[in-house]
């Protein structure tokens, strides 16, 4: 009798261990047809962009170059971002996931945001949790929502510090409109009451959620924060470089004032209810903004430039884990 039993809880590990498997292939062969996906959007974009500038502004061999050396630092930037998110993990979940698998994940999933919706930008990142057998999909959650309130934070620290002037006078020309308003009350009013009814409930569940969470200390997250920091400024500068290599001319007192703008366009799509047609909301903060401290011409040429530029950089990235996947897996370093 027990070794029927023995032989039975064999069997059942066998089939749960095969099905494990199929989700992982099923998970990977999806991710790889939403890899196909966003990079036909990308082009598409890179197309629709390649109408609106004067492309003989990249006839330039210094020109090329330059661009070059930004695309390779929008790629490092998305780099460093893919390891940080996997350090948040670990501080939320206390799981580590193998660098590889981070890597590959954080970059692909990054790929994901030219597809129309914008949902699969977050949802691919669940893949961690289906490939590491500790991690769970609320872990996982729980670190894309503070990734993104940490980076927007760090953006919003460098406003301050750079162009404070200018972010409260865009503030003050923000239109709010009636219906909008009555919308925001009647939504806050429903969720404060559902929040109330079910408080009992949600703190049971945010209990589960949280106990992991004793690594996530306040020295954890200001180390994270200053990452965020370092990451916006890293991604601002990119911009400023663009107009460098465009024949803008840069001084010491010009550079924190492009860096500010530039994250405050950026934060323009949070604070502002809704977006004009057309343009987007990033580009109609910049002209309104940079157009009378930047050359108009070079202003419009980059902002349309550093898109192309960004979206070169998050293709490298994906390359360059791909190649370091392989590269450990060859190596057997797989951590």
């Amino acid at each position: 009798m027990a070794q029927w039993r023995a032989r039975e809880l064999v069997v059942a590990m066998d089939k749960s261990s095969k099905v494990q498997i199929n989700a992982k292939k099923i998970v990977s062969w999806a991710g790889t047809l939403l890899m196909v996906a966003s990079l036909v959007f990308l082009v598409r974009r890179m197309f629709r962009y390649h109408g609106d500038f004067d492309a003989a502004i990249l006839i330039s061999g210094s020109v090329i170059t330059g661009l070059a050396f930004v695309a390779f630092f929008e790629g490092v930037g998305i780099l460093l971002a893919a390891f940080n998110f996997r350090a948040l993990v670990k501080n939320v979940s206390g799981v580590l996931v193998t660098r590889p698998l981070g890597l590959v994940v954080y970059t692909i999933s990054n790929l994901y945001k030219y597809i129309p919706g914008g949902v699969l930008y977050v949802l691919g990142r669940h893949r961690l949790a289906v490939e590491t057998e500790e991690l769970t999909h609320p872990k996982v959650a729980l670190s894309t929502v503070l990734e993104g309130a940490i980076i927007a934070f760090a953006a919003i620290l460098l406003v301050i510090v750079t162009v404070f002037d200018h972010a409260t006078e865009y503030l003050g020309q923000v239109e709010w409109s009636a219906t909008f308003v009555v919308v925001l009350i009647v939504v806050l009013v429903i969720a404060g009451s559902a929040i109330f009814s079910f408080r009992f409930v949600i703190k049971e569940k945010l209990g589960k959620l949280f106990d992991n969470m004793r690594v996530l200390s306040l020295p954890v997250l200001i180390k994270r924060f200053g990452f965020g920091v370092l990451l916006m400024a890293l991604w601002a500068g990119t911009f400023l470089a663009t107009l460098m290599v465009l024949g803008q001319p840069v001084t010491l007192e010009f550079a924190p004032t492009v860096l500010g703008l530039f994250l405050l366009s950026w934060l323009a799509g949070f604070l502002t209810p809704g977006a004009p047609s057309g343009i987007g909301i990033r580009e109609v903060v910049m002209l309104m903004f940079m157009g009378g401290i930047v050359d108009e011409g070079i202003l419009l040429s980059a902002m349309i430039v550093h898109r192309i530029v960004a979206a070169a950089g998050d293709v490298a990235a994906y390359g360059a884990a791909v190649g370091y996947a392989h590269l450990a897996t060859r190596k057997n370093d797989i951590r």
